[in-house]
């Protein structure tokens, strides 16, 4: 075990402290961190508008200076003081409210060419409900009357899905959530595999190409040395997706203040992440990474030098983006190549969370998946320790898969 961890510590010191690995971990939050500042410079430029007001009475501007965040309402006794105070740009717009002889308000916004511009419904809305408090007066209502006239129709909306001839109810912004946690996680897989997976078939296959591997397994044995470059490689990751989390607590101050971010956040019912489709997702990224390390660190083992490398990680680009896909159509529709897709290994990991999701599973299909994932994920890995054992020390030319037959032939001769 002690060398096991010595194999696995090389192997992350070696890459936490590149540039490469840096870049990649520090391009995503440098991009966050632009958006923000980008939001927070918006936000303290952008000074709300100045309204300059006249009513009949100061009740006027002070519900529209109740009902309007984004305006700042300055209240004038005079039509041509405010058009004074309009002129000298004090103020970026103002509103001339008279009272017609029946008692219904009207008003008249002027606004100014090069001011912060003013949104006519943020002075709309509460000079209607001064209106109709005004004709509630006038025609003797109570509150109790006016409250029950102006109450809305509440309209309920909801998805359906439809499985086995049977309707399935789900929430609009728990599908909507999902669907785009599900894209989300599955374009991350997709990342996370091809550069890990890539990085990992580099180490092996930098060490087979210097000879530096004869000397390792003079000391450790290739399974150890197999689990612990994995080890070491998913060290990485979660490292990785440790500074993400650490950064997005430490950013959370300053985004929950933004309201742009914050309307944009409030589209999404992130409750759903404690849901079974949120667990699942989390479920099958876990497996699928660790499936496609597997399969790189064995294809890894197969090269004969450094210069292999692109065609040792081709195979993962491949089945990555034919999951990609998979999951891209899945949102559309769950034709019979999608379901036989979720069922296929390196397929079924990024397929079967967006058909979860969409409502297109039977509460059985999820864990039937989950399972064959796993036990795909076992097996595959003994095949993978078995011929990274019996090839990391061959070096033959001619192509990964004529080095993948010849390697299969040796662990049934040695049989």
């Amino acid at each position: 075990m002690t060398k096991f961890w010595v194999v696995a510590k090389q192997v992350y010191k070696k890459n936490v402290r590149s540039g490469s690995w840096i870049f990649l971990v520090l391009s995503p939050i440098i991009m966050g961190a632009l958006i923000i500042g980008i939001s927070v410079f918006m936000s303290k430029t952008m000074d709300d508008a100045k309204l300059g007001v006249v009513a009949p009475t100061p009740v006027i501007s002070q519900s529209i200076k109740k009902n309007s965040d984004s305006l700042a309402v300055q209240r004038y006794t005079t039509t041509q003081k405010a058009q004074t105070a309009l002129k000298k740009e004090r103020v970026d717009g103002i509103l001339i409210v008279t009272a017609t002889k029946s008692g219904q308000l009207t008003a008249k916004l002027t606004t100014r060419v090069g001011g912060t511009p003013i949104d006519s419904s943020s002075v709309q809305a509460p000079l209607s409900q001064l209106n109709m408090q005004l004709a509630a007066q006038r025609l003797k209502l109570t509150g109790a009357q006016l409250q029950t006239l102006l109450h809305p129709v509440t309209i309920k909306t909801n998805s359906v899905a439809y499985r086995d001839g049977k309707k399935v109810n789900r929430k609009n912004t728990a599908d909507a959530a999902n669907r785009g946690i599900a894209v989300g996680i599955t374009i991350l897989m997709m990342i996370f595999m091809m550069v890990y997976g890539s990085m990992l078939a580099q180490e092996i296959a930098t060490e087979k190409g210097s000879r530096i591997m004869e000397m390792l397994l003079s000391s450790v044995s290739a399974t150890t040395q197999f689990f612990g470059k994995l080890a070491g490689v998913m060290m990485l990751l979660v490292t990785q997706i440790a500074i993400y989390g650490v950064s997005f607590v430490l950013a959370w101050s300053v985004i929950k203040k933004q309201k742009m971010i914050m309307g944009l956040l409030d589209q999404f019912d992130f409750s759903s992440l404690g849901s079974w489709a949120g667990v699942s997702i989390v479920a099958f990224f876990i497996l699928g990474v660790l499936t496609y390390a597997v399969l790189a660190a064995l294809m890894g083992s197969l090269v004969a030098n450094q210069e292999q490398v692109q065609q040792a990680v081709m195979p993962l680009s491949m089945l990555g983006l034919l999951g990609y896909f998979g999951a891209l159509i899945a949102q559309a529709s769950d034709n019979i190549l999608v379901r036989v897709g979720s069922y296929i290994p390196f397929l079924n990991v990024s397929i079967m969370p967006v058909r979860a999701t969409m409502g297109y599973t039977s509460p059985i299909e999820v864990p039937i998946a989950l399972a064959e994932s796993l036990v795909f994920l076992l097996l595959f890995t003994y095949f993978a320790v078995r011929v990274y054992r019996a090839n990391v020390l061959v070096y033959r030319e001619g192509g990964l898969g004529k080095a993948l037959r010849a390697t299969v032939t040796m662990m049934r001769a040695q049989k």
